[in-house]
């Protein structure tokens, strides 16, 4: 159960310094030209992100099959 757990506080430490990330990437990029100045700004967000996502809830699901 600690296993788990952890793997769920990571899951939502994830999603918040997510979400704060890209709150200021849009709020730098709206001060400083829109998307001119970031055109590829989903894409970063996304790439950045999907790796993190994935092998926590990897690990999540591996842990509970065991069981």
């Amino acid at each position: 159960m600690a296993k788990e757990k952890f793997l769920l506080y990571m899951l939502a430490g994830i999603f918040s310094f997510q979400a704060g990330t890209f709150g200021f990437a849009v709020y730098w990029c709206a001060k400083n030209g829109g998307l001119k100045t970031c055109p590829d700004i989903t894409d970063t967000y996304e790439k950045t992100f999907n790796v993190a996502i994935a092998t926590t809830l990897a690990l999540l699901t591996g842990s509970r099959l065991k069981e």
